[in-house]
């Protein structure tokens, strides 16, 4: 195991047990209260922590199987078992909300008298301090990490703190002026904890489908390899993340002089996926010759940009090509079309073949449509 995969696993191992032993604390002296208060809103709180309890559980278990080394059924490793520990958390989180929001409908529809003691006070006061301990220690070896399923956990304390408050405003005011809003309190808790989980869940699905890259990530990358003397332009960025920065893969085209010497430019090439496997990302570059002293192909380049460009898309090219004959001339390069763009590869070929109409000789453009990933 890794040093960084070590870490990982402390910091989740020590929430995770934190997790457990206050959440089995704070379930049996609500289940005590409720009962003898016959609150549902306390009991439903109850079994709320009981459910963060088995969260925990099954974020000491994500934690564990994640730190696995990579083997013949997973080469990227098992990072990604944090993202689906998070998941379950979630969709727990969420059948919670939704059995609390059933209850409370029950109690609003059939009433029962609720006692409210001073134990009660106690309870939910030391309740929401824990939860607050709880969340702050979440979000503090969450950033630590950067994971995704102390985050959840993080985020279900908040839920909890809030629920947890909420019983306490409905003590209090069947307390001291008589109105029972247990349920009314219960149904609104409810529907906070349900909207809250299925936002959380949208946030685990989402790395697990796979997310762009961060700007800033995708800028010091850039950066850096356009630091390299004979780099003259990159395309073709691919980011793959499977959990974790060890287990962060990325593909990238580098253009380089075609007139160079082939030696020198595999050289570099071999030097840069180097140097970013030492900071710990696993870099493979494909190296593209471009032409940099032919006029007629950079007078060409130039006006294939202008083409783009008039189609006011968002479009880009690279790796233009000319191989001019005597009777009519090949035009290769690639078209990057972004996801939000609305312009199909039928209009950009009816673009070019118009500019190029009335050269008095023939064009052919072959044209290859690719995505922009980050």
């Amino acid at each position: 195991m890794s040093e960084t995969s070590d870490k990982r696993v402390k910091y989740g191992m020590t929430a995770g047990i934190l997790g457990i032993v206050s959440n089995v604390v704070l379930c049996a002296a609500k289940l005590i209260v409720g009962f003898i208060g016959n609150s549902i809103t306390i009991i439903a709180d109850a079994v709320n922590n009981l459910s963060d309890a088995a969260s925990s559980v099954i974020t000491v278990f994500g934690f564990r199987i994640s730190a696995r080394p990579a083997d013949k059924e997973h080469p990227f490793g098992h990072h990604r078992y944090e993202q689906i520990s998070a998941l379950i958390v979630a969709i727990l989180v969420l059948a919670i909300g939704v059995l609390l929001g059933k209850s409370s409908i029950e109690k609003i529809i059939t009433p029962e008298e609720t006692a409210v003691t001073a134990l009660t006070y106690i309870v939910l006061a030391v309740a929401i301090v824990l939860k607050i301990g709880q969340m702050a220690m979440y979000l503090y070896f969450s950033k630590k990490i950067s994971s995704d399923s102390l985050r959840a956990a993080a985020a279900d304390s908040r839920n909890d703190c809030l629920s947890t408050g909420a019983v306490l405003i409905a003590a209090i005011v069947t307390d001291v002026a008589g109105v029972n809003i247990d349920g009314y309190m219960g149904l609104a808790v409810s529907l906070f904890i349900v909207v809250s989980s299925l936002l959380l869940i949208k946030d685990t699905v989402s790395p697990l489908l796979g997310e762009p890259p961060t700007k800033e990530f995708v800028e010091n990358v850039r950066k850096k390899l356009m630091s390299y003397d004979g780099v003259l332009g990159i395309h073709d960025l691919m980011v793959h993340n499977y959990g974790a920065t060890s287990s962060t893969y990325v593909s990238v085209h580098v253009e380089v002089a075609a007139r160079g010497d082939i030696m020198k430019a595999h050289d570099m090439i071999d030097n840069i996926e180097r140097d970013f496997h030492k900071e710990g990302l696993n870099l493979t570059v494909h190296m593209d010759p471009v032409e940099t002293d032919n006029p007629e192909v950079s007078l060409n380049l130039e006006r294939a940009r202008e083409i783009l460009a008039s189609l006011n898309a968002g479009l880009s090219l690279h790796d233009f090509r000319m191989v001019i004959g005597d009777t009519h001339t090949n035009i290769l390069f690639d078209v990057v079309i972004p996801f939000d763009s609305k312009v199909t590869p039928k209009e950009i070929e009816k673009a070019f073949a118009d500019a190029y109409a009335d050269e008095g000789k023939q064009y052919f453009f072959i044209i290859n449509y690719d995505r922009s990933y980050v």
